[in-house]
């Protein structure tokens, strides 16, 4: 099966995790076009990623073995089974491409849904309650993450409940909810920055990625709040902690969803919140059970390759 992933040179987790998926599971017949630089130099997700955010090695190497010649010719000859296309990079498709070629797949991995005309096409979005005919296509996280967060694993545990992430501007809910936990449980690692920007790539009071994971671990509870879009990589990155996730309710479809009491805890106001965390913290969870299930859970259904399998399978039906 040959694949063309149309990708944009700006860092988009949804695109950049599924072609890490696609790449794992199929090798250098899933084509990365252009290539997408940033991805081989380990950055994930972030688009003001300095040296210290990097995640080194997560992403397969190309070593040439990565054909990107004559590919106006190999679209036109039918050559690629399907050709997933990053929304961002829909207009470059165009220009070498026009119409709609074979097996196309548009991919909207957007904070908020992107209106795409009608045509030709597949529409896989990470925005999405299942109701606007796309394909549900949420993040997922790499098998090299999920094993550096378990190399913290027996880290004692220091803190109530973490969460470490930007607030400001869109994220002023993230705030108020932080804020008032905070008050309410003083040994938490409750810690917010600044966003980063061009001008401020390193705001106060940001970890690392290394600290930032081995933190989360020295947490009971860890804690999901929605972003600038509701499907945050937060969210996956918690799943993975040995810790009680819980997570905001959120309008998404997530094709094998987290199951509410067995793999997660969910609320939707801070009084339900304040009621979840006491319930952990006073033992009245087996938390043990909680975690291991959400790992499993992750493991089993949720790794960018079974992403990637999830959507063949989906396009198959489609297509044919």
């Amino acid at each position: 099966m040959n694949i063309l992933f149309v990708t944009h040179p700006y860092p988009n987790y949804v695109p950049d995790l599924l072609l890490h998926g696609f790449r794992k599971l199929l090798g250098p017949d899933v084509v990365d076009f252009p290539r997408k630089e940033c991805l081989y130099e380990g950055v994930l997700g972030l688009g003001i990623c300095p040296e210290y955010q990097l995640c080194p090695d997560w992403f397969p190497h190309d070593n040439g073995e990565i054909d990107r010649n004559d590919i106006n010719a190999k679209i036109s000859k039918g050559f690629f089974k399907y050709i997933i296309c990053d929304i961002r990079a829909f207009s470059f498709l165009q220009s070498i491409a026009p119409g709609c070629p074979q097996g196309l797949v548009l991919l909207d991995g957007e904070d908020l849904p992107v209106h795409i005309q009608p045509g030709s096409f597949v529409i896989c979005r990470r925005e999405t309650d299942g109701a606007d005919f796309s394909i549900p296509v949420p993040m997922s996280l790499p098998e090299e993450i999920m094993q550096w967060i378990a190399l913290y694993d027996t880290s004692p545990k220091s803190y109530s409940i973490g969460f470490l992430g930007s607030t400001g501007n869109f994220y002023d809910e993230r705030k108020v909810i932080v804020e008032q936990i905070a008050r309410f449980y003083p040994d938490s690692l409750l810690q917010t920055s600044a966003v980063p920007s061009t001008d401020n790539p390193n705001p106060s009071l940001r970890f690392g990625r290394n600290d930032y994971y081995m933190n989360l671990q020295k947490c009971r509870i860890v804690l999901s709040l929605r972003g600038a879009g509701y499907d945050t990589f937060r969210f996956w990155e918690n799943a993975a902690c040995n810790a009680v996730h819980i997570s905001q309710k959120m309008p998404l479809f997530i094709p094998n969803d987290f199951e509410n009491g067995r793999h997660i805890l969910r609320f939707s106001y801070i009084d339900e919140l304040r009621r979840l965390i006491d319930d952990v913290l006073d033992g009245r969870l087996d938390t043990g059970y909680v975690v291991h299930e959400a790992r499993s859970h992750l493991s089993s259904l949720h790794l960018t390759t079974k992403r990637a399998v999830y959507l063949i399978d989906r396009l198959n039906r489609i297509f044919g």
